[in-house]
């Protein structure tokens, strides 16, 4: 029943070369790549304050208006502040993804010693010193690092993500052929 509602196998292969060219690109030309990803965010917070401030009006007393139409503009604002200085906001957006590293790895060091018995503990300590270590990386170059960090990591993201829809797309095509 879930093979009848999955995409083919051609077609997962396709998304997955698009993903792949487009995290070459990324990588490539992170500043563009990080550029990109903070239109995207200004454009989004723009919208949601818009989405929340019509909301608002939709409220029937102040009581119901009020708090949408507050953080619809506070977000409306964020957003056109975004949108205006691009480069604040991808120093902001690169100090979230520092607090994100270090905060994560910190966290897998800590948890891999509770698994210390089992087998593999050993790989979420790594894990964990892994992400402590590109988070203070990032934080040492921050604010400049935004302008790598994020183009790297999002075409990092959709490469691996295109690779796996490849390899996904042709098991779909194979067992489409078997079955």
């Amino acid at each position: 029943m879930a093979s009848e509602n999955a995409p083919s196998g051609r077609r997962l292969k396709l998304i997955g070369f698009i993903a792949i060219i487009l995290g070459v690109i990324a990588i490539a030309a992170p500043a563009v790549a990080a550029g990109a990803v903070v239109i995207i965010v200004g454009l989004t917070m723009l919208a949601v304050g818009i989405a929340e401030i019509i909301e608002g009006f939709r409220g029937d007393s102040w009581r119901d208006k009020a708090m949408p139409i507050i953080l619809g503009l506070i977000s409306g604002i964020a957003g056109i502040l975004v949108l205006a200085h691009p480069l604040f906001g991808l120093g902001f957006l690169t100090f979230l993804l520092v607090a994100f590293f270090v905060v994560e790895g910190g966290w897998k060091i800590i948890a891999s010693f509770q698994y210390r018995p089992n087998p593999g503990w050993i790989w979420m300590l790594l894990g964990g010193a892994l992400s402590l270590v590109l988070g203070l990386l990032i934080w040492n170059q921050w604010p400049l690092s935004g302008v790598w960090a994020i183009g790297i990591l999002v075409g990092v993201d959709l490469l691996t993500t295109g690779l796996s829809l490849v390899v996904l797309g042709s098991a779909a095509k194979e067992l489409s052929r078997q079955g």
